[in-house]
């Protein structure tokens, strides 16, 4: 489920003078009509697994997929055309509650349900001691504007390990629900400002299997994938009296074996398993609109109810971009799948990518498919003299959040907040770009508007930045914290430190060690945990920093100067040896 395992939000800015062309080529987007085999490799970057995707441009379909073992990708063998049943099915996760806001979308059309309905209507028979518990409408639930908690908190509790959803019945949810106490405001009530949560989608399943009298799946099937075709896109694997087990993508957690996922309650918040081809029927039919065979509720489920992070969001469907030019969008995560589903209805164009591992890249195919559909307005161009020791220092977004702006090998960089450093070029006076990403930064000064100059003495400094992707983005302010200095590195010289390390452990699981790099910036991840950067220290060669814990690596070298080592220390250390390049 989105962010249950990893919680961790992805992707600083220093400077001198920038050189007259930039350092690093600036890398295009992928976009909706680029071959299915290039988002594939996007989408499943370096990880182990298999991965399939399908696309809908100019009103064509088309498919790839591929396993990857190790470090090599080839290509499958999979001719099934859409709706066949050779293709592999996926965990879709939170794409489930794309599924269950259509099955609200369908109520509220046919008058059978109002948005304003709470629970206390709904649910009359169940005991709900808390008046703002009782107050919650369907349309907050759809939204995550409830109040409630990503997730119950005995699902909470077993998040790290395998199947948390498993274990939760119906009778935990009804105990759940009928003691609960939101963290709100004395006397307040909902709704509150956006916050994701499982807990609310799989509560909304439940109510409508109470409203209806059949369970959340038949819902599914009996209104949404048997009309449409959809066989393939089940709960169970044994739906129907078809075994699909053996087309189940096997799920991985980088490289660990992991086993799929089962639900009771909650199954609304991200039990469905699909196939691309299903996907795609699916897509089509909500981009058909009302005159396509889902009727007026396709259409309302695409209609924005409230925001959530600073975009509108509908019957549980994310949006990107203005009402004409609009993508809708969701991601899924579980123990050892992810997924990606994307439609442009304006353009017609859709994009399903499913991948079998937990830390598959999917979120940099949607990035670059943003990217390549929301261009930045501004155009990389020549440097034209900019100084970048102009642009150097720490700008603070939120509590959460700063960008902090560097300089390496002569170019811009920026860094938010737990992720890596970006490459960023020059499109014009206090602007640059990230074609890849489809961002644009627009630095302020404290006389944005003047010249610049007050009889030749004054000059104008930079207080602040614009952050624009598509039709979204966030301001930040200067600040006084120049943030750590770093070491400035290369890519031909970040390449002497890559590979896998390993350290034998008596009667523990080995420690298993990865180092990557993207650009000047470098990776590392410790047996299956998420991927993070560090940082390179400057004055100390082979030294490197994690910015949000506590902890350092030191690589070790041999006589003739080549990296044979690493120790990560962390509390305590850890030597390894490296095992690969």
């Amino acid at each position: 489920l989105k962010n249950s395992i990893d919680g961790f939000w992805r992707k600083a800015l220093l400077g001198s003078f920038l050189l007259a062309s930039a350092t690093v080529e600036a890398r295009q987007p992928t976009g909706f009509d680029a071959d299915p085999a290039e988002i594939a490799k996007l989408a499943i970057g370096r990880e182990r697994g298999t991965v399939a995707v399908g696309t809908v441009h100019a009103g064509q379909l088309r498919f790839a997929a591929f396993q990857q073992t190790g470090e090599t990708a080839a290509l499958m063998s999979i001719k099934a055309l859409p709706g066949e049943s050779a293709q592999p099915l996926f965990e879709i996760g939170s794409v489930t509650k794309v599924f269950t806001g259509l099955l609200l979308a369908q109520a509220v059309e046919k008058a059978e349900l109002s948005l304003n309905d709470n629970l206390a209507k709904l649910l009359p028979g169940k005991t709900i001691d808390s008046p703002a518990v009782a107050a919650i409408t369907l349309g907050q639930l759809v939204t995550h504007t409830a109040c409630l908690p990503r997730a119950p908190a005995s699902v909470s509790e077993r998040l790290s390990l395998s199947n948390p959803y498993e274990p939760f019945s119906r009778v935990d949810l009804w105990q759940t629900l009928a003691t609960l106490r939101m963290e709100v405001a004395s006397g307040a009530m909902p709704p509150c400002a956006a916050a994701y949560s499982n807990f609310g989608l799989g509560l909304l399943g439940e109510v409508l299997a109470v409203r209806y009298g059949k369970p959340w799946h038949e819902l599914v099937r009996d209104r949404i994938t048997a009309p449409l075709g959809m066989n393939d896109t089940v709960q169970a694997l044994d739906a129907g009296g078809t075994d699909r087990a053996n087309r189940l993508a096997q799920g991985f957690n980088n490289r660990a074996l992991v086993p799929p996922w089962g639900f009771q309650a909650l199954a609304g918040a991200g039990a469905l398993r699909s196939t691309a081809a299903d996907m795609l029927i699916f897509s089509q039919a909500i981009m058909a609109g009302r005159n396509g065979p889902l009727g007026a509720a396709a259409e309302r489920l695409l209609t924005p109810l409230a925001e959530f992070q600073g975009s509108p969001i509908g019957y549980a469907v994310f949006m990107r971009g203005p009402p004409n030019r609009r993508v809708y969008w969701h991601d899924g995560l579980t123990g050892g799948y992810r997924t990606l589903w994307m439609i442009a209805p304006a353009t017609q164009q859709a994009v399903i990518a499913m991948a079998s591992n937990t830390h598959a890249p999917t979120g940099l195919a949607q990035v670059s498919l943003f990217a390549h559909y929301f261009p930045p307005k501004a155009v990389a161009g020549p440097a034209g003299g900019l100084k970048l020791d102009e642009y150097q220092g720490v700008y603070k977004v939120d509590e959460a959040r700063s960008v902090a702006v560097v300089i390496q090998q002569d170019q811009l960089h920026r860094r938010i907040t737990g992720g890596g450093l970006r490459p960023l070029f020059p499109a014009g006076r206090d602007t640059f770009v990230d074609p890849e990403y489809g961002v644009q930064y627009d630095f302020e000064r404290t006389n944005a508007a003047g010249t610049g100059a007050m009889n030749g003495e004054f000059k104008p400094v930079v207080k602040g930045l614009r952050f624009t992707q598509g039709a979204a983005g966030f301001t930040a302010l200067k600040t006084d914290d120049k943030g750590p200095e770093l070491g400035d590195f290369s890519a031909e010289k970040l390449k002497e430190y890559l590979g896998r390390f390993r350290r034998e452990r008596v009667a523990r699981t080995p420690l298993d060690f990865e180092v990557t790099a993207d650009g000047v910036q470098l990776w590392a991840r410790s047996s299956n945990w998420q991927r993070l950067p560090v940082f390179p220290v400057k004055g100390k060669p082979d030294h490197f920093f994690y910015e949000a814990l506590k902890a350092s690596l030191e690589f070790t070298r041999d006589a003739s100067g080549r990296v044979v080592g690493v120790t990560l220390t962390e509390g305590g250390v850890q030597p390894m040896v490296r095992v690969s390049d």
